[in-house]
């Protein structure tokens, strides 16, 4: 992997797949270390990383895998975990996300949990189902490996117990929320999501990225020890069954937008991030796609590190037919998302895309921008300011959704591009 003892480095980043590696080497070792990647598809490898019954540390098991997992310590700062659905319903030209998001400040001080929502169109003529919510979750009553629950609020993974083969659907995840209409905010959000989970892939070790605070010789890389890491896991493949509904007071006309979606059988993918540290010290950049087709699913995950951990490019990326994985790739400053094309934002500079290309041959030449998301705009300007002029940072998320093509076959694709530094 390194050829080098005179290069150092403060990135230890996942290993590299080249697109030609087996995905599976054989049905009876198929999750060893010395393979670049591991198969999901054992309902305990979609447990919380951040494990509750391990006082908030990371899993116990997962110290035993890798050196620099040896001693991770509690840190003093904030340790982020999302469990995010992404689901796409080509009857209503809708798709969005469902997200549960933990947070645990100052080595478990204070946690809290929190569910994001958002549904668009990907097409013009759908407007008023453009949403995008979030709801602070209280009396939260079980907060296990597999099951979290809260007065309005859970999400629950079950095994499969009997399967033909390795390809099988091998689990499955239980989404529950009925968010009533609150004081002023008056909105009411009810969920009911039943979703199978067909295997997924993590790059090794245990798909964590680390950040060292001090520069290492490359064949010494992999025997430090860090609490810093971005980690993920991928199903990019399922499907679900359930039913979305949705109302919110319009201030302007003084009625209700409201819609309904019935989810029969719709494609989903499942992503399982873990952050272990500031989001402006994490990546400078970050760049996410979502193909969903009949036939076919493209999925693409990118951050580049900031200047302090040498500005690195790691991209994973794999391709799914017939709801079996494909191929699965990953690599550093190699096989980079491209802008074809950009428009400069005038309000903070940034170029964002109008047409991108990902791995896997996946190009968008026409992507539909349904949200510019200022991070900080609900600060105080003076706040704002601060940020901007001393942190340097301006962060901006640039969210896309339209009717794509992938292998001559019509689909969906979410993509999102995220500036920060």
């Amino acid at each position: 992997m390194f050829d080098s003892k005179k290069n150092k480095t403060k990135f230890a980043h996942v290993r590299e797949v080249q697109v030609e590696d087996p995905l599976v080497k054989d049905q009876e070792d198929r999750r060893g270390n010395d393979d670049a990647f591991t198969v999901i598809n054992d309902v305990s490898q979609l447990e919380w990383f951040f494990n509750p019954s391990d006082n908030g540390g990371a899993k116990n098991k997962k110290k035993k895998s890798h050196g620099l997992l040896k001693a991770m310590k509690q840190s003093v700062e904030t340790k982020v975990e999302t469990q995010t659905l992404y689901f796409s319903d080509y009857k209503s030209k809708r798709c969005g996300f469902v997200q549960l998001l933990y947070s645990s400040v100052l080595g478990g001080l204070y946690k809290g949990f929190q569910l994001n929502f958002k549904v668009f169109s990907c097409v013009d003529e759908e407007v008023k189902c453009d949403v995008w919510e979030s709801f602070k979750l209280d009396e939260v009553s079980a907060f296990e490996p597999l099951k979290f629950v809260s007065k309005n609020v859970s999400f629950e993974f079950r095994e499969i117990e009997f399967k033909d083969n390795i390809y099988d659907k091998f689990a499955t995840l239980h989404i529950r929320a009925d968010i009533p209409q609150q004081d002023n905010n008056v909105k009411d959000l009810k969920l009911e999501m039943d979703v199978s989970l067909l295997p997924g892939f993590m790059i090794n070790p245990d798909g964590c990225n680390y950040y060292l605070d001090k520069a290492v010789a490359l064949d010494k890389l992999y025997s430090e020890e860090s609490n810093k890491m971005i980690r993920h896991v991928f199903i990019p493949k399922g499907v679900a069954d359930g039913k979305i509904t949705y109302k919110k007071l319009n201030s302007k006309s003084g009625k209700y937008d409201d819609f309904s979606i019935l989810l029969t059988n719709s494609p989903i993918v499942y992503i399982d991030a873990v952050q272990g540290l500031q989001p402006n010290k994490a990546a400078s950049r970050w760049n996410f796609l979502c193909f969903q087709s009949e036939h076919h699913s493209v999925l693409c995950m990118e951050f580049t590190t900031t200047s302090e951990h040498g500005n690195k490019t790691m991209t994973i990326w794999s391709t799914s037919e017939d709801g079996k994985l494909k191929t699965i790739g990953s690599s550093l400053d190699k096989h980079k998302v491209k802008f074809n094309k950009t428009h400069k934002d005038k309000e903070n500079g940034w170029d964002y895309p109008t047409s991108i290309q990902f791995p896997a041959d996946f190009h968008e030449d026409h992507l539909r921008l349904i949200n510019r998301y200022d991070v900080l705009g609900e600060l105080p300007g003076v706040v704002k300011s601060v940020a901007q002029n001393i942190a340097h940072i301006k962060p901006y998320i640039y969210q896309y959704c339209q009717e794509s093509t992938y292998k001559n076959e019509k689909g969906v694709s979410i993509v999102e591009s995220t500036f920060i530094s």
